[in-house]
């Protein structure tokens, strides 16, 4: 990566934080579930071509002086890859009815995520965001598998301005031109009379 990109590199690493909560549940199957409090934008950076590997475990989330805010507020920080290639798919986003930002949890293999801990004694969640994604073709294939928890966040603020200019600038797309049938030449090849292939047999 080289620096601060702008909508117009080709390929864009937008950098963002998730911010996550572990909500309880009154239920005994299902003691808590995970629920997507903000998504902050940090800062664009040029890509090299190749897809960011998004597998970013929850941490806790700390004040400043390293106080945990509490036990139920966690972040991991990501990248939301734009390429030129997916300019297309992006318009179809920012066309729909609800522009969004796709994102992906998953749960990682421990079975007890309570008997996790951190270096400093927290308990960490076995939880990871997987993939962010602007194409809801990219997505289909986690909503269809089934097991991971999929998101649909509202595509809004600076990260919408970005892509809206990314698109603007990268996807082009070819007018519509309604075919003209040539009826001068139609008639001339059937001699005025209806086209012989209409004719009964």
């Amino acid at each position: 990566m080289s620096g601060v990109a702008t909508p117009l590199d080709k390929h864009v690493l937008y950098g963002v934080r998730v911010i996550v909560e572990k909500q309880p549940l009154d239920n005994i199957w299902q003691p808590f579930r995970w629920v997507i409090s903000d998504l902050m934008p940090l800062q664009p950076q040029a890509g090299g071509g190749a897809p960011p590997i998004n597998n970013t475990r929850l941490e806790r989330l700390r004040a400043h002086g390293g106080i945990a805010t509490g036990d139920d507020l966690f972040f991991a920080d990501a990248w939301l890859d734009l390429h030129f290639a997916e300019a297309e798919a992006y318009a179809e986003n920012l066309a729909s009815s609800d522009p969004a930002i796709y994102l992906v949890l998953r749960h990682g293999e421990e079975e007890d995520e309570d008997e996790l801990d951190t270096a400093d004694g927290d308990d960490a969640p076995d939880m990871h965001v997987a993939e962010l994604s602007l194409s809801p073709y990219n997505i289909q294939d986690y909503e269809d598998c089934g097991e991971d928890q999929v998101e649909k966040l509202p595509l809004a603020g600076p990260i919408k301005e970005f892509v809206c200019a990314f698109v603007d600038a990268h996807y082009h797309p070819e007018p519509f031109k309604k075919r003209q049938r040539d009826k001068a030449n139609l008639d001339a090849r059937t001699g005025g009379r209806a086209d012989p292939r209409l004719r009964r047999q």
